[in-house]
């Protein structure tokens, strides 16, 4: 459990270098546009592309590589049809109902998810982890923005116009990742070491986005907003208890289930602040979002962990 405390806090650090260098006006509010923009083209495509290029597969792993990126997509989807009715349950702004969709749906899988699921489960754990973070993100920026503007884009943009949002680079990297990790592709030792600096690049710009836009945000006035709180809660606890209750009466590999049910167990993703930014909503509402799940997940995480382990003997 300490590893885990260390991953995270190491994570959530970076979130107040952003949160002190926007105070000392050393990164403005209007840094995070340019930020987002280098995460979203640069950073996040050298990641997937990286991770991917570095498993195979063999006939070992083939039936949990298929639940695995099958349950993610299931899951996505299920998650996606239950948060419509559930955000109008409870009674949020049109103009935020996308930004709590996607707080319950989007986990941190990849920037949180990869050193968790490392710490907690092993190498073959990461491997897992990788796999359904590749899914995550094609749903992300397909299904997700989607979700996302789909309430304030509607009476403004035609379907032709919407379906051509949804072509971004993170998604292309995501797609050709899969057909790379399928046919085993290895880049040269040149590419793979740029990729892997420019993929490291993307934790610390995400923490450092949430972090800008953090100014005069409280975390008592965050956990007193019922929505926001609300939210949290169902983003870190029901869901991810919901899921198991489900899953453990199917017969998948036990790895597998437990992955699925850990990376849905994860804060809400840096990802909903980038995009927020990105679409001119409510950014602050998104940041609070992700720095609530991510400070509350400190304590949920640890007891996930332990409960996953435990089901699997270790």
């Amino acid at each position: 459990m300490i590893a885990i405390f260390a991953k995270i806090l190491s994570i959530f650090s970076i979130v107040l270098i952003g949160f002190v260098a926007n105070k000392l006006g050393w990164l403005p509010i209007e840094s995070s546009k340019y930020l987002s923009k280098i995460l979203i083209n640069i950073a996040a495509p050298g990641l997937i592309l990286y991770s991917m290029s570095h498993e195979q597969m063999s006939e070992n792993t083939l039936t949990p590589i298929i639940e695995v990126i099958a349950l993610m997509f299931i899951v996505l989807i299920m998650c996606s049809l239950i948060s419509i009715p559930t955000v109008k349950m409870m009674r949020v702004n049109k103009t935020d109902q996308g930004i709590y969709r996607l707080m319950l749906i989007c986990t941190n899988s990849g920037f949180i998810g990869f050193p968790l699921a490392l710490a907690v489960f092993g190498n073959e754990g990461l491997f897992f982890m990788i796999l359904a973070n590749a899914v995550f993100s094609i749903f992300l920026f397909t299904g997700g923005i989607l979700l996302l503007t789909y309430d304030i884009n509607r009476d403004k943009k035609s379907l032709r116009d919407l379906l051509k949002s949804l072509i971004s680079v993170p998604m292309v990297a995501s797609i050709s990742g899969l057909f790379i990790f399928l046919l085993n592709i290895s880049f040269p030792e040149i590419l793979e070491n740029m990729l892997s600096t420019v993929g490291a690049m993307t934790t610390p710009i995400s923490m450092l986005i949430i972090g800008i836009q953090l100014p005069g945000i409280k975390l008592k006035q965050m956990i007193m907003d019922k929505q926001l709180l609300s939210a949290t809660i169902i983003r870190l606890i029901l869901v991810p208890l919901v899921l198991f209750a489900i899953l453990i009466n199917f017969n998948f590999t036990p790895l597998a289930l437990c992955i699925i049910v850990f990376a849905m167990s994860l804060p809400s993703a840096a990802m909903i602040v980038v995009f927020a930014d990105e679409y001119d909503l409510n950014t602050r509402l998104a940041s609070q979002g992700v720095l609530l799940t991510t400070s509350l997940s400190l304590i949920t995480i640890p007891i996930t962990a332990a409960l996953l382990t435990a089901y699997l003997g270790v």
